[in-house]
């Protein structure tokens, strides 16, 4: 191991004796460095890794290149990196923000385990000894289509997280992930409750433009339009700041996928202490529909 270590210095020392600037600049590694990052409502996370190819070497897991039990780095050289700039949720599993090494005990006939080391810059081969500072994440398992070269990616995100994956050879793992929400769905029912009703909508030259009804289910404020808006359908009203709401659009599962802060703001204004009128505007503060609460019927 200390002789793999060791190699990297020589060489630079080597090539500033023998190579042009240029030259030694322009080594090509076997396992070339990659990251890729992902970003989800102000929570950005990050994996930095050197990447293994196969290089026509078959089976890769459970072979002396990555053996059955075994503390492994999901790279190459330096240990994969692992940073978030906020805490997030792997699994099940509490990441506080900060950086860490990546390591995996990989398992043939049960479920890997992810370690995440604190102390984030070691080498591939060093692997660490376990210790109550590691935080361990379950990973699924899966079959997949032949990937040559180790490959990290996040193959689906929505507004609350997503999902971390490694692909390499024909197995891919992977863990959720989620993020702590800027704005939530969620409202107590007493202060919820004052803005249920039917609103009477214009648009921005006084024209009359159908209705919005505002319901409370689920723990939160609901909306939807008539005639219905084929994009929009049923969305949520989600608080941004006294009497001021965007709206968080729904997918099939009803997660919410996008949220349309500041492309939509409302505005209510309050009458006797109850909401009685809106402003709809753009994130240009273009003015777009104002809406009049209908009395019961």
């Amino acid at each position: 191991m200390l002789r793999h270590r060791l190699l990297l210095p020589l060489a630079l020392v080597l090539g500033a004796s023998f190579l042009s600037p240029s030259r030694a600049a322009a080594q090509i590694r076997a396992s070339e460095l990659q990251s890729v990052a992902q970003t989800v409502d102000g929570t950005t996370i990050r994996v930095t890794y050197s990447r293994p190819r196969t290089r026509e070497r078959w089976p890769i897991f459970g072979t002396k290149i990555v053996q059955w039990g075994e503390v492994w780095t999901p790279g190459a050289n330096w240990a994969t990196l692992l940073e978030t700039n906020k805490e997030i949720t792997l699994g099940d599993t509490r990441v506080p923000k900060g950086k860490y090494s990546v390591w995996m005990i990989v398992r043939k006939d049960s479920a890997w385990t992810m370690l995440l080391d604190p102390k984030w810059r070691q080498f591939h081969e060093d692997h660490p000894a376990p210790n109550a500072t590691q935080i361990r994440v379950p990973l699924r398992v899966d079959s997949a289509a032949m990937e040559d070269v180790l490959t990290w990616s996040f193959p689906a995100i929505n507004a609350r997280g997503g999902t971390l994956a490694m692909h390499w050879a024909r197995t891919r793992v992977s863990a959720s992930f989620a993020v702590t929400p800027t704005l939530s769905e969620a409202m107590p029912e007493r202060e919820a409750l004052p803005y249920v009703g039917t609103y009477a909508l214009r648009d921005a030259k006084g024209a009359d433009d159908g209705r919005m009804i505002v319901t409370y289910e689920r723990g939160g404020l609901k909306a939807h339009f008539e005639p219905e808006d084929s994009y929009m359908k049923t969305f949520a009203l989600m608080r941004v700041g006294p009497n001021v709401f965007t709206a968080g659009l729904y997918d099939e599962k009803g997660v919410i996928y996008e949220v349309l802060k500041p492309d939509m703001m409302i505005t209510f204004t309050l009458t006797t202490g109850k909401p009685a009128t809106f402003e709809m505007r753009s994130d240009d503060d273009k003015l777009e529909l104002t809406g009049r609460r209908l009395p019961p019927q």
